[in-house]
């Protein structure tokens, strides 16, 4: 199963952005629990015709902060902080006027609203932006403080709430960015495992090819060689170039990644016939029968693997069978194109291959499974040997 995992920097943004969005719940919660408390406190003081216009400067707050919620847009945020910044600064000179007793009484309930004008972050997705974010929110706190004490004739008193919020604030934002940092020097980079574990499936898949071909060519040849008389004939002598022709040119590496043009059913036909023609001369007969393969189409490298496997088989049957004539019976239908290859040969046991052994199960098996094909052999001693190679057909193409 695979599991989808965010980049590295993108989950820190996530997580720092969400820690911003905290601070605005906190923020809203905080103007929410002032209103009852600035009411009882107004009642009290005498103060009662107060109360509409502060409730309404604190609501104002409160709407900046549902709107930088609702779209976290950087000029929404300095909207909010134009707008609350001026809202505080009347809330305060609303308070303060005429009774300067209240900052004594009740300090708190004067600087509530410049606690949410720290607590702004929700731009923020790094550590050091929302501390910025935090400063500024607090410097605009400080200047409607000094303009509501200012407007009440007083001398500027400021409280300590902001300048704890913003301390606090600049502590969760360095922890976070600390625990990201040591997180990232013991978690590896997922996008770069994955880019290695392709690198080095490529890799895999190359040696498996290599070893098809190696296994295909230069052992086949050799065994050519040995089993020919002194002097070899011309067509010998020109396989055996091309066979090594094909080797120094390295053309097969890059087969699976060519763009070519799909393998028709005119091809495969033309193909079997070469093998059969191939395998003729080198006295093993070949009986081909099975349906057309009209209007089946094969991706390159699914027809390059089917021929290759074919081969193998045929190989087997020349070289282990025994016997001079092998059946090629070639099915197509709407999802494959099936070939098997059947010979009635001394047969072997599949259980007892060593497994060192790379001729069947990479020749033929691995090498049809790379491509989405398969292929399965049936055989014991004295039984003979039958191949079913099966290949997908391109749906991609009509």
């Amino acid at each position: 199963m695979r599991v989808r995992i965010l980049p590295r920097e993108t989950a820190a943004a996530v997580i720092t952005g969400s820690v911003s969005a905290a601070g605005w719940a906190v923020a809203a919660a905080t103007i929410l629990l002032t209103a009852p408390v600035l009411v009882e406190t107004l009642v009290l003081r005498g103060r009662s015709a107060d109360i509409p216009l502060t409730l309404i400067l604190l609501g104002v707050v409160l709407g900046g902060i549902l709107a930088v919620v609702l779209r976290p847009r950087r000029w929404v945020v300095m909207a909010y902080l134009a707008g609350a910044g001026l809202a505080t600064l009347g809330y305060g000179a609303v308070l303060l006027s005429g009774d300067p007793g209240i900052v004594e009484h009740s300090p708190y309930l004067v600087n509530r609203p410049a606690l949410a004008l720290v607590l702004v972050g929700i731009p923020a997705t790094r550590a050091l932006v929302g501390i910025a974010w935090s400063l500024l929110g607090f410097v605009v706190a400080v200047i409607a403080g000094v303009g509501a004490f200012a407007i009440a004739g007083l001398t500027f008193r400021p409280g300590f709430g902001p300048l704890m919020v913003l301390a606090l604030t600049a502590v969760a934002y360095l922890t976070l960015a600390a625990i990201q940092a040591r997180i990232r020097s013991r978690v590896p980079n997922f996008d770069e495992l994955e880019a290695e574990t392709q690198a080095l499936a490529h890799g895999e898949d190359l040696a498996r090819r290599t070893t098809a071909v190696v296994h295909d060519t230069l052992l086949n040849d050799l065994a050519v060689v040995m089993n020919a008389p002194d002097r070899i004939d011309r067509r010998t002598r020109d396989r055996l170039l091309a066979d090594l022709e094909t080797l120094r040119g390295a053309d097969w590496i890059s087969a699976s990644a060519a763009v070519d043009l799909p393998a028709e059913d005119a091809g495969l036909r033309n193909e079997l016939a070469r093998l059969a023609s191939e395998f003729q001369w080198r006295g093993l007969s070949l009986h081909l029968t099975g349906s057309p393969l009209a209007h089946h189409v094969l991706a390159p490298e699914v027809a390059t693997a089917l021929l290759g496997a074919l081969r193998a088989a045929l190989e087997n049957v020349i070289r282990h069978s025994g016997v001079t004539t092998a059946e090629v019976e070639v099915i197509a239908d709407a999802d494959n194109v099936t070939v098997m290859v059947t010979d009635r040969g001394q047969g072997f046991d599949p259980k007892a291959v060593a497994g060192d052994r790379l001729g069947i199960r990479t020749s033929v098996i691995e090498r049809m499974t790379t491509v989405g094909g398969e292929a399965r052999v049936w055989s014991a001693p004295g039984e003979g040997t039958s191949v079913i190679i099966s290949a997908p057909i391109d749906r991609r193409l009509p």
